[in-house]
């Protein structure tokens, strides 16, 4: 725990000693038991903590005594040498720790070169906290609103890189309001979700694994939010941000933006509508079937794999599971009817996706990589939506719009001779290209309308649009120009025949046990549903 700041008194004796040892090898571990809020210069106190072989002249000093299991993790990590290494289990050691005591708490862990005063030790260990904050390699912030009130904030900022002050790390936990017991186990049962997050967001292959946080105590929190930043070099040695995560959730919303060298992944789902998801089953071929979209459109535009798999596991993670299952026809706000008592039948879910309502895009970041031609930009900008409007005045009277949207907008070199990009410079002689232009649209609308319990509409209606603008350039030459463009393509189904077909085999389906007929007409609603999720 924190002193209160007084007059320091003189080293004493042992402390000089310890020190002494420190430069010779034979480390002692300090703490420094008081450590200004602020980084201004301030007194502090020393003392020996454990006498420690380490080897190269080197020592960590803590802001505070490391006696906890919040302490062992950071001690432990310390010394990793990845990032994300060195934030592994803080995360769940955070929230066991907030879980344990309800209360604000902070540690800071430095390595640094022995030196020989408790001054210098106070010095360097200031500039290294004042690194962390201000430069670190990896930085975590973890923001929670309880149903009571009460806000808890977990912060990580670390640098993993040695410098002239020390490499080490920085966590803190605040506490506005009081928990509650419920509200603290919520908080403990978020560890293993966090953990993953984490972990997932600061690998050398990042990805989007949130499925477990995403699952929080909704009883308990109403808001959650989730901000990290990973930093490494470039070519040139310069500090760049390799990716910036910020998630956002609470009962109505789920929302992420990635950031990274090659583009920025946006992503937001509606849960306001839980009438319109369909089963795990259903959601999970939904969801494969987009993710198999986007690998086309990728393929089709040339975008970078590293930000296309970021966006695959952002739509993945987005579409996990919801909430528990609802019952009745949900309502957006604003409309006639909320909640009606009643679910859509099999036949509905089977022309709908099951997806809650999204919006979804991916942006690779803007190169001019023709020095000779800086007009011509290489660019990639795929967008996918979906939105479903619920109308009537009972679970009988009801009308159903779904539309789903895809806009694909992109540009590349491509060489001559493979399909990888070309590599051009200003001699006329790397001149040798293609530069194609793609713009590319589709969209799925879904029509469902019932009178006192019968169908009265059920149609799908999609299109097509589909560019390929090419420019081929040798030596230095425009030697074509063509247009691929085969016109929009449409087409309109009508179902209702078939839905009413099939509501009739349900009816009888419940009355007499046919195996036969009951999979005849599972099939055909699986048919239905791979259908209405063909798109761009």
């Amino acid at each position: 725990m924190l002193v209160t700041p007084q007059k320091p008194a003189a080293p004493s004796s042992s402390t000089n000693n310890i020190a002494s040892a420190a430069v010779q090898g034979n480390q002692r571990f300090l703490h420094i038991t008081q450590m200004p809020g602020s980084l201004d210069v301030a007194p502090a106190t020393y003392e020996a903590l454990l006498d420690m072989q380490t080897r190269g002249g080197r020592m960590q000093v803590w802001e505070q005594a490391p006696d906890n299991a919040l302490a062992e993790v950071m001690g432990r990590n310390a010394s990793g040498t990845t990032q994300q290494g060195r934030l592994a289990g803080l995360g769940s050691a955070l929230l066991g720790q907030v879980a344990s005591t309800g209360a604000s708490y902070r540690q800071t862990v430095v390595d640094m070169a022995a030196v020989a005063s408790p001054d210098r030790v106070q010095g360097k260990a200031m500039d290294a906290l004042w690194s962390f904050k201000s430069r670190p390699s990896g930085s975590v912030e973890l923001s929670i609103e309880t149903r009571s009130g009460a806000r808890v904030r977990l912060s990580i900022h670390d640098q993993r890189e040695p410098s002239a002050s020390g490499a080490g790390m920085s966590v803190e936990i605040v506490v506005e309001g009081e928990l509650s017991v419920q509200e603290r186990e919520a908080l403990r049962a978020l560890a293993s979700g966090f953990d993953k997050a984490v972990q997932g967001l600061s690998g050398d292959d990042p990805k989007l694994d949130v499925e477990e946080l995403l699952q929080f105590d909704s009883k308990a929190f109403t808001r959650l939010e989730l901000q990290t930043e990973m930093y490494g070099k470039d070519r040139d040695g310069n500090r760049v941000l390799t990716l910036g995560a910020q998630i956002q959730v609470d009962g109505d919303r789920r929302a992420v933006q990635l950031r990274s060298r090659d583009g920025v992944v946006k992503m937001a789902t509606d849960l306001r509508q839980p009438a319109q998801w369909g089963t795990d089953a259903q959601r999970a071929n939904a969801v494969e079937h987009y993710l198999g979209r986007i690998d086309k459109a990728a393929e089709r535009g040339q975008a970078k794999q590293p930000l296309v798999d970021l966006f695959k596991s952002s739509f993945a993670a987005m579409h996990s599971r919801y909430d528990a299952p609802h019952t009745g026809v949900g309502l957006k706000p604003g409309t006639a009817l909320h909640t009606q008592p009643g679910t859509f039948g099999e036949e509905d879910q089977g022309l709908l996706t099951g997806l809650a309502d999204f919006d979804a895009s991916i942006t690779a970041t803007t190169r001019a990589t023709n020095p000779r031609r800086t007009q011509e930009l290489d660019t990639f900008h795929y967008t996918l939506n979906q939105s479903t409007h619920i109308t009537g005045s009972s679970s009988r009277n009801r009308a159903v719009s779904q539309t789903q949207t895809a806009q694909l907008v992109a540009s590349y070199h491509q060489s001559l001779l493979v399909s990888a990009a070309p590599r051009l410079d200003t001699t006329s002689a790397s001149q040798n290209y293609l530069y194609n232009k793609v713009d590319d649209s589709s969209s799925t609308e879904v029509h469902l309308a019932y009178d006192n319990g019968e169908a009265i509409r059920a149609t799908v209606t999609q299109s097509t649009s589909r560019a390929l603008h090419t420019l081929r350039v040798e030596n230095n030459q425009v030697t074509g120009d063509s247009t691929t463009a085969p016109g929009p393509q449409s087409r309109h189904t009508d179902l209702l025949p078939l839905l009413k077909r099939l509501q009739l085999q349900r009816q009888q389906d419940a009355q007499e046990a046919d195996d036969t007929a009951r999979r005849e007409r599972q099939e055909t609603l699986q048919t239905w549903h791979t259908q209405v999720l063909q798109g761009l």
